[in-house]
């Protein structure tokens, strides 16, 4: 009876702590997504709308045009729309269905209180963090139990964390929460757990399990019918040993329950789509295709500023060599993995968008993690079984330095890449986050107002007084002359690269209350004005006594080139009479990304 009671009690602590911890993380989505419904960065717009709509249609609306609020397609980003009369959207159903309990709930929730019920309001973004969330946890604890039986409780525990933290898996879980990337994720690793158990006890109810999950990972996104072959080949050691398997599944039952499954799932698709077309078989992507099938685009997939795999997720070529790893150690599931991975490469670099369009990082490839899970924790549990501390302690420090990387960038990143090809917005990530080490150029300049200067100009706001913060000499704003001196820098004599960053510092005082004070930072290049940007600034009050109140700006600029003149001046749009001293200029830029 006590050991009974202890594992209640232990099963209801580990309950608890579980929920805390899904609570706790919901939240947290909800935070780093607080944008008004119809924004274009909310969780219910574009794409994500387009696999969101089945479920207003399916408890509210119904699928036709009529129904529903004016322009709503609009509204939420055009990814669905409306076609002689008929709710449209390329996309599948999946994710509506395993998102409906919780679309339910919120939607019951806002009947009972009497709150807007309309499936397009601030409330309805919130279900969509409670759904990633709950089906990223689930997968976590599937994906463990799979690696545990293969490895350690720590490298199975080391190898989850990882796919979490250091990849975009959890870009896609609390800021992109509506793809369906997370919850292919929680399928495949689900999958990978029931077919390792079926290969080892074949039966009934897994072999429905399999079904329901292969099922669903079709029609949440039908590419992934890829990654079903692992049913069969996963652990597989020789042929006749397929042939055993392919015995267990061909007899009449289990069809039966296979097409059972199968049908049931796909049922509410082969529907829809006949709905709009008068075929349960179309393909809903129109022209949109594989166009690049004879020369796939491979070096964009992985390496370019937009999406490259490699540029947002450098944990992917670790899971890559602990992928050769287990082809030249003859590992089992090596050459499986290598060949699924390949097949997904060469699809998605065949797209006739091979960046898949706004996102952080190759998205294509987060559910596939569950997969490259087993050669990661391969590299991990060689590290911990060598036992050699320096190779311990280096690998612990780049692990640490990936999650780093990828929370920093994941929680920076404004939903999608505006560079194109070129890497200048990619690099601007990398210096303004302090994501990898770069090297940079810098140019100081100082003025007391003492003495003769070149680069400032026009030079006949100068005046002389024994009341100057430092010597004698103040730059003087009047509220008649309204602009002080400028400070006209010749860029490309005193710095190159890329000017991303600019701080100035300086003391000043006022004669009576100084408001509407600016600091004006232009720059131009060949009569042409590249930049323009007018900061406010706050002055006290120094009065008959003159106290001086030392004052840093900072302004972010946007890499500008080091080419053509910087203008810097004071713009006095108050009453008050202003006087400026001990001027500093910081200027700092890109140079290259590296260490020297």
């Amino acid at each position: 009876m006590r050991k009974s009671e202890n594992g209640i009690y232990r099963w209801l602590s580990g309950a608890g702590l579980l929920l805390i911890i899904y609570l706790s993380l919901v939240k947290v989505a909800g935070e780093l997504n607080d944008y008004p419904a119809g924004d274009w960065k909310s969780e219910i717009y574009a794409d994500k709308s387009g696999y969101y709509i089945y479920l207003p249609a399916a408890f509210i609306y119904g699928f036709y045009e009529s129904s529903y609020p004016d322009s709503i397609d609009v509204r939420m980003g055009d990814g669905f729309s409306f076609y002689r009369g008929k709710l449209v959207t390329k996309y599948t159903c999946g994710v509506a269905l395993l998102t409906s309990p919780f679309f339910l709930i919120t939607h019951l929730i806002q009947l009972a209180s009497g709150e807007t019920a309309d499936g397009f309001s601030l409330a309805y973004l919130n279900y969509t963090y409670m759904a990633a969330v709950f089906y990223l946890l689930a997968g976590m604890i599937a994906l463990w139990l799979f690696l545990r039986k293969r490895f350690s409780a720590v490298v199975s525990t080391m190898t989850v964390l990882m796919i979490v933290a250091a990849t975009n898996l959890f870009y896609y879980s609390f800021r992109d929460s509506l793809m369906s990337h997370v919850y292919s994720f929680a399928l495949f690793s689900f999958l990978l757990l029931i077919a390792g158990n079926f290969i080892r006890k074949p039966g009934r109810v897994n072999l429905f399990l399999i079904s329901l999950l292969a099922s669903l990972i079709v029609i949440v996104r039908p590419a992934n019918i890829i990654f079903l072959p692992l049913i069969l080949l996963l652990d597989l050691n020789s042929f006749k040993e397929l042939m055993a398997r392919l015995g267990v599944l061909f007899t009449p039952v289990n069809l039966a329950i296979i097409l059972f499954t199968v049908t049931l799932v796909l049922l509410p698709q082969l529907l829809y789509w006949n709905f709009i077309s008068g075929s349960p078989f179309y393909y809903s992507y129109g022209n949109e295709s594989f166009v690049f099938l004879n020369c796939p685009q491979m070096a964009e997939v992985m390496l370019s500023p937009n999406n490259g795999l490699l540029l947002y997720v450098p944990l992917f070529g670790f899971m890559v060599i602990g992928l050769i790893f287990m082809i030249l150690t003859r590992k089992r599931n090596g050459w499986l993995i290598f060949s699924i991975l390949a097949l997904h490469i060469y699809l998605v670099s065949s797209w006739h968008m091979p960046g898949f369009g706004c996102g952080f990082g190759h998205r294509t490839f987060v559910e596939y993690y569950a997969l490259l899970s087993i050669p990661l924790a391969w590299m991990i549990h060689l590290v911990i079984a060598g036992r050699k501390y320096w190779l311990m302690l280096f690998s612990g420090f780049i692990a640490v330095f990936l999650i780093w990387f990828n929370l920093k960038f994941s929680l920076a990143y404004s939903k999608c890449y505006g560079g194109g090809s070129s890497f200048d917005a990619y690099n601007q990530y990398v210096v303004r986050e302090r994501l990898l080490p770069f090297v940079s150029g810098k140019y100081s300049y100082y003025t007391g107002y003492e003495q003769q200067d070149d680069y400032l100009k026009p030079g006949n706001r100068i005046y002389i007084t024994d009341m100057a913060a430092e010597g004698r000499k103040v730059n003087r704003i009047s509220p008649e002359l309204a602009y002080s001196d400028a400070i006209m820098l010749p860029l490309e004599k005193l710095i190159s690269g890329k000017i991303y960053y600019l701080e100035v510092t300086f003391q000043a005082t006022s004669q009576g209350q100084a408001d509407g004070l600016q600091l004006v930072c232009s720059v131009t290049n060949s009569d042409s004005l590249i930049f323009y940007h007018a900061q406010p600034v706050m002055v006290q009050a120094g009065a008959a006594d003159f106290t001086w109140d030392k004052t840093e700006l900072s302004m972010k600029l946007p890499f500008l080139p080091a080419r053509g003149e910087m203008k810097l001046f004071f713009w006095n749009r108050g009453n008050a009479e202003i006087w400026i001293d001990d001027l500093k200029i910081e200027l700092k830029s890109y140079l290259r990304t590296g260490l020297w």
